[in-house]
């Protein structure tokens, strides 16, 4: 007996140190070839328009190289909250990044013994070198490193588990495991749900079975239960998101759902009724049992994908049901700008300017919740700020795609004026709202009559000043460019001026002092963009500023 115990802690301390080399190697992938690819990957992504075959490519490449749906889906999410993709456009990527994960776990099927140990050799030989720490190859390195510990890890796991199918206590577990396949189904799911992938969990059970531990059947039922766990743990993961985001990670859940549907039925009736299914299927390609398994997953990603065609639309309508746009996506989506207009030019700035305009409408918003008259009914700040953000950079990227054109004359005048707007929008964003914050604390500090009169001027003037540029950026109106040149002449010897009899007053509070002072010397930076806009606001010959109409268009 106790030779037997022996033996057993040899093998558990050899599959430890397998899954320790294991875990290493998928942590080092992941983070390593994420690197290379990420930005890539996004640019790739963000080019989905609406082609089958290009999310089909995306999807693969993307699931292929960062081996982990999680990492393809949060990058879906970031792209489509930044109004760069559409929700719907980015569902079927998700289909074909579930696929793309399979090549590990293919590759893990296969015997690379001699490989991985020239591989080990290779990169230990290029750390000792310090060939690691060169910015151009220091991620392809250690991704390599990465790839070697996995499958030297793997075959840890196949070398340590192969005694163990002859221990009687092992033989009586499995037996008992295999009268309880929900046990099975348990352990496969909630090992996913912890290490966030299903790929590696199907590569540890591919080496338990070729190591005689688990048979065919226990094999599919962990790959079902660990393939539907990503669905559970992308929900978990997703759990502070909402909107858009939050609609991408329930269709990974239902995805991952509707496979489960299609062949955990299949499998009773082959397992209960003696129909030869999936497994006969399986078995009849003449294939090893790790690469039948490897098959098994495989399988499933497919499955998923074929059952949801026929109901993609109503999932869809029910995912926007359920989680409609935020506050701050829908005020983030460009409503003219779109990747196809940047093909002409002139159209594309028209288009361009169009944006802009909107942008400045929403502006006099920032202060409605610092100012006395406000009606109370506009955006929530924080949400306006992020989504104003969002179109302006946007529309900046929109620009520069137009600006690495060749243009000439008024057109690349005209593009230039755009741009320069653009810097000056966010500028005046930032300006305003770090002004209505200052304005809110030196209300909340408790600011007496004075300094209450201050802010409250401070808000009601600049906002009527956007007001006016509103008017001379919509017109081009030379009255209005001029009045509003007028309204932001320098007012420094005023501003200082008064924070010099605030200063000599002992009536205000430290915290009521600093926040007025912070809120005039935002006010003097306010009028100063302002002016600069308005300089701005003299249009270039061939160049027209007047809002016409214009189909609204796709987010870049």
């Amino acid at each position: 007996m106790n030779g037997e115990w022996m033996i057993t802690f040899e093998i558990a301390a050899t599959l430890f140190a397998g899954l320790g080399l294991f875990f290493v190697g998928i942590r080092l992938i992941g983070e390593h070839l994420r690197q290379l690819a990420d930005q890539r990957l996004r640019a790739l992504v963000g080019r989905a328009t609406g082609s089958s075959r290009a999310a089909a490519l995306l999807g693969l490449v993307g699931g292929a190289i960062t081996q982990s749906i999680h990492a393809v889906i949060f990058v879906l999410i970031s792209l489509v909250t930044a109004g760069v993709l559409d929700a719907r456009r980015a569902q079927p990527v998700i289909n074909y990044a579930n696929l793309g994960t399979s090549l590990l776990v293919l590759i893990a099927a296969l015997d690379l013994t001699l490989l991985v140990f020239i591989l080990v050799g290779v990169t230990g030989l290029l750390f000792y070198f310090d060939r690691d720490r060169s910015a151009r190859v220091r991620h392809l390195i250690r991704a390599m490193l990465g790839i070697g510990l996995l499958f030297l890890g793997l075959m840890f796991i196949k070398e340590g588990a192969k005694p163990l199918s002859e221990l009687a206590w092992m033989t009586d577990l499995m037996s008992l495991s295999a009268q309880s396949l929900l046990i099975a189904f348990v352990t496969g799911l909630v090992f996913a749900v912890i290490a966030h992938s299903a790929s590696s969990i199907t590569i540890v059970t591919m080496a338990l079975a070729a190591g005689g531990v688990i048979d065919l059947e226990y094999g599919l039922v962990v790959v079902y239960g660990a393939s539907f766990g990503t669905g559970l743990s992308t929900l978990i993961l997703a759990a502070s998101h909402k909107g858009l985001g939050r609609q991408l990670a329930l269709y990974q859940f239902i995805l991952k759902g509707l496979g489960l549907l299609v062949l955990l039925p299949l499998f009773w009736i082959e397992f209960y009724g003696g129909i030869p299914l999936v497994a006969a299927a399986l078995q009849a390609t003449g294939a090893g049992i790790g690469l039948q398994i490897a098959f098994a997953y495989i399988l499933y990603q497919v499955v998923c994908d074929l059952a949801m065609h026929p109901v993609h639309g109503r999932v869809s309508r029910f995912l926007e049901r359920t989680a409609p746009p935020t506050e701050e996506e829908a005020l983030g989506k460009p409503r003219f700008i779109y990747a196809g207009a940047r093909n002409d030019a002139g159209s594309a700035l028209v288009l361009a300017e169009q944006e802009q305009l909107r942008l400045l409408q929403r502006l006099p918003d920032y202060l409605d919740a610092v100012r006395d008259d406000a009606d109370g009914a506009g955006h929530d700040r924080r949400a306006l700020h992020r989504g104003n953000l969002q179109v302006t950079e946007a529309i900046e990227r929109f620009l520069d795609d137009i600006l690495s054109g060749a243009l000439s004359g008024a057109t690349l005048d005209h593009a230039i004026v755009l741009k320069n707007r653009n810097q000056l929008l966010h500028q005046l964003e930032e300006t305003l709202n770090d002004l209505a914050t200052e304005i809110e604390r030196a209300r909340r500090a408790g600011a007496g009559s004075e300094a209450g009169a201050l802010t409250h001027n401070v808000a009601e003037t600049l906002h009527m000043m956007l007001l006016t540029l509103n008017d001379a950026a919509r017109t081009g109106d030379p009255e209005d460019i001029a009045l509003l040149q007028s309204l932001t002449h320098d007012r420094s010897e005023l501003m200082d001026s008064i924070r010099r009899r605030l200063l000599a007053s002992g009536d205000l509070d430290g915290a009521v002092r600093e926040a007025v002072f912070g809120a005039t010397s935002l006010f003097e930076r306010g009028i100063w963009v302002l002016r600069r806009y308005a300089l701005l606001l003299d249009p270039p010959a061939g160049a027209s500023y007047e809002a016409g109409p214009a189909t609204e268009g796709v987010a870049t």
